[in-house]
């Protein structure tokens, strides 16, 4: 038996998917309203504003489908490079992100000269995710499946390239494409 959503979580999951597609801007508070069927009192009660609701759902519905999407998770039967190839395979596989793109990079890329509250969010997301690279890098680097370089720079340059592949407009997605370009 399925768990009756309630009307903050209806509110939270089409705000994500409102954001995702149009962005914070083309994401109206009106819209949200009615595809979730919640009042706006209802969504009031919960959130003061759209600002608020909308940094809920970066907490609670963005960054665990981002950590979901790059799940880098050191397994010792593989090489260093094995999983990160694991990860882009699984990406590919993803319709959503390669249609639309990452939804944490668009955010963070509108919100940057919109709102420093929204942006210093998905900064962090995006350095809690550079990290987890840097120590799949770092364990490849030993296991010899990856040249010596700078980590750092290494996980930060992959995902910002993954997030441009995503960035293409929808007529050139695919999965092919995402794995040819990857």
């Amino acid at each position: 038996m399925s768990k009756k959503l309630t009307s903050r979580d209806k509110l939270l999951d089409v705000t994500f998917e409102e954001v995702y597609r149009f962005g914070y801007c083309g994401a109206g508070t009106a819209t949200i309203l009615k595809k979730a069927g919640v009042p706006r009192g209802s969504m009031y009660h919960h959130f003061p504003s759209k600002k608020a609701m909308v940094i809920a759902m970066i907490e609670e519905r963005l960054i665990p489908k981002i950590r979901d999407f790059f799940e880098f998770k050191i397994k010792k039967s593989s090489t260093g490079l094995e999983l990160v190839n694991e990860v882009m395979g699984k990406l590919s596989k993803n319709k959503m992100l390669v249609t639309h793109g990452c939804p944490l990079h668009r955010l963070m890329f509108e919100m940057d000269a919109l709102d420093s509250d929204i942006a210093l969010l998905c900064s962090a997301e995006f350095e809690h995710l550079s990290e987890n690279l840097q120590k799949i890098l770092l364990f490849g680097m030993r296991d010899g499946s990856i040249r010596e370089m700078d980590a750092k720079n290494l996980a930060e340059f992959i995902i910002s390239s993954t997030w441009g592949i995503l960035s293409k407009p929808a007529v050139c997605s695919s999965e092919e494409q995402f794995l040819r370009d990857s």
